[in-house]
């Protein structure tokens, strides 16, 4: 079976713009979902100030006596 060039063209024009709004769908959705690695950071920086909380100031605690 032999296609005309309008037929493939017209075909070839539709799957392209069903790819493009397919694609245009998914960065709305990726732009809408937060970053993976937002809570990772933000966990991970909440742990590094209570240990810091914990120790209290070790500037002060470790700094020589003048006097």
């Amino acid at each position: 079976m032999d296609m005309n060039g309008y037929a493939l063209e017209v075909l070839a024009r539709d799957h392209l713009a069903e790819l493009r709004a397919r694609c245009e769908r998914q960065e709305l959705a990726r732009a809408a979902t937060p970053a993976p690695g937002s809570l990772r950071v933000a966990l991970g920086l909440a742990l590094i100030r209570a240990g810091r909380w914990t120790l209290g100031d070790t500037e002060r605690q470790l700094a020589p006596r003048t006097s």
